[in-house]
């Protein structure tokens, strides 16, 4: 045994084994940054197609629960609810971000998918998708826009999700046009990602 022990001290101290090097990750250059925003900022604007797709779409409330009752709107406190139940087990159907039975209106999609565990989108994503959904707006108007992938202030946005949320909110907003809004936001970071400049 102590031949073993000597051994392996003089193998270790004339061979020493090899550590992997892991060189930190290159950082991404001012262009490298705006274009991986821009992607992150169309592939929640898709999962919020989606979601509108698949679970339905709302106006003058920010979620509705289809329920034994029917369809009926979510006050604010219940929506808020509803975005942090989702680590709660045993929560009841329609109250979890996951659940089929949640549909929510433009920003109340976004806000969903920000706030479930099961997807990667974060806060600077959606506030990224606010921004262009008001610049497609905008375009949508006859408006012109500012360039793809600006950042706005923090009291710009605030103003831009407003804006957003009253034009979701309007009297005979139709579903057709929300998603035509939505697919020219992911048309301008598509476009803008062809042409940086």
């Amino acid at each position: 045994m102590a031949w073993r022990i000597l051994f392996e001290r003089t193998r270790v101290r004339l061979w020493p084994r090899e550590v992997p090097s892991h060189p930190p990750a290159p950082r991404l250059t001012p262009q490298q940054d705006w274009l991986r925003r821009l992607d992150r900022a169309r592939d929640l604007l898709e999962q919020t197609r989606s979601v509108l797709l698949r679970r339905g779409w709302v106006s003058g409330a920010w979620f509705a629960v289809d329920d034994v009752t029917g369809v009926r709107p979510l006050t604010a406190g219940q929506a808020s609810r509803l975005l942090h139940s989702a680590a709660r087990p045993g929560a009841a159907p329609g109250a979890r971000p996951g659940s089929q039975e949640a549909a929510g209106c433009l920003v109340g999609t976004m806000l969903q998918l920000v706030e479930d565990q099961d997807t990667t989108p974060s806060t600077a994503d959606a506030w990224a998708c606010v921004d262009e959904l008001y610049e497609a707006l905008h375009e949508r108007m006859g408006h012109r826009s500012t360039p793809v992938g600006r950042v706005f202030s923090h009291d710009q946005r605030r103003s831009h999700l407003r804006a957003l949320t009253a034009w979701n909110d309007e009297p005979g907003r139709r579903f057709e046009e929300v998603l035509d809004l939505v697919d020219r936001a992911i048309s301008r970071t598509i476009v803008g990602a062809c042409s940086p400049g």
